[in-house]
């Protein structure tokens, strides 16, 4: 039996009353009136020269062959709808992206809907790894790492230089002279005490104030956090002062919610575009990275 384009239409009505077991239900999710829906059923059933439902006066009932035909036709639909969905996914990619919880909140996520404006066809699955990335897990098509650039099997590309900046409440000792090594002794220093791998707990504090000349200042002193984000939540809530990458505290600085009492120091690390070498010609890394080393040109450090 050869079925006809009105018989073919008319099941897609048969199996919404025959999941529903109701005419006036199924007229609802399709849009259509009940008698359209009876109409439907009755020339289904003059086609297949069969009975679908039982009509009672309290509802209806399918028939042994109804719901042999409901079973076949579910699944048939249900196979129409991967394909089609199928199609609305060609041209789409994703691209996994990882990189630390610090630099995902502050610094990415602002950003990301400018990227996806641009090109809607590429996915991003944004990951935000632990404070220190790992590298070897192999579970992303872009990295973006903060360090000094030695990435052995990945292709590595300089994303974006960095500085230190002093940060703190505005509230927090607003009377000490900063230029005095002395008052340091007054204050608490707050660390990020894994700004990379290896790294000595109070490396970039050591870092900043040697370079700024304050090298007689106790850099091991204060409290330690494993994120710098965390460092400088601590600085805003009054705790002490916070040696933050300045590309994260823009925002507060910009508000007043956190003030610089000396000017910021370029980093002795930059942050890096890492990309295996298993999809660095993958058109859709591409786009991600050139996007994002365009953005970086916009936000120097």
């Amino acid at each position: 039996m050869k079925l006809k384009a009105q018989t073919l239409a008319a099941l897609k009505t048969f199996e919404a009353a025959a999941r529903l077991r109701s005419f006036t239900d199924a007229a609802k999710e399709l849009c259509v009136t009940t008698g359209a829906v009876s109409q439907q059923i009755r020339k289904l059933e003059e086609s297949l020269g069969i009975e679908l439902f039982v009509r009672r006066s309290r509802g209806i009932a399918l028939t042994a062959q109804a719901q042999e035909l409901l079973t076949v036709t579910q699944q048939s639909l249900q196979s129409i709808e991967k394909v089609i969905d199928s199609f609305s996914q060609q041209g789409s990619e994703e691209v996994r992206l990882k990189s630390t919880p610090s630099f995902v909140f502050k610094w990415l996520i602002p950003r990301l809907q400018a990227f996806h404006a641009e090109y809607p066809e590429i996915r991003v699955e944004t990951f935000a790894d632990a404070a220190l990335l790992d590298l070897e897990a192999g579970d992303f098509d872009v990295a973006i790492n903060y360090g000094f650039g030695s990435y052995p099997g990945f292709e590595a590309v300089r994303f974006m230089g960095e500085s230190l900046i002093p940060v703190m409440s505005p509230d927090y000792q607003p009377e000490i002279d900063w230029q005095d090594s002395a008052c340091w002794q007054q204050v608490n220093l707050l660390h990020d005490a894994l700004p990379w791998p290896d790294a000595a707990r109070d490396a970039e504090w050591r870092f900043w104030l040697d370079k700024s000349g304050l090298g007689a200042v106790n850099s091991a002193s204060g409290h330690y956090f494993n994120r710098v984000d965390m460092a400088i939540a601590a600085a805003s809530a009054g705790l002490g002062i916070a040696l933050a990458r300045r590309s994260l505290v823009e925002e507060e600085l910009e508000t007043g919610r956190l003030v610089a009492p000396l000017p910021a120091i370029e980093s002795e690390s930059s942050y890096y575009l890492l990309i295996p070498h298993a999809v660095r010609n993958s058109p859709s890394v591409q786009r991600l990275k050139n996007w994002l080393l365009k953005e970086a040109v916009r936000d120097p450090r």
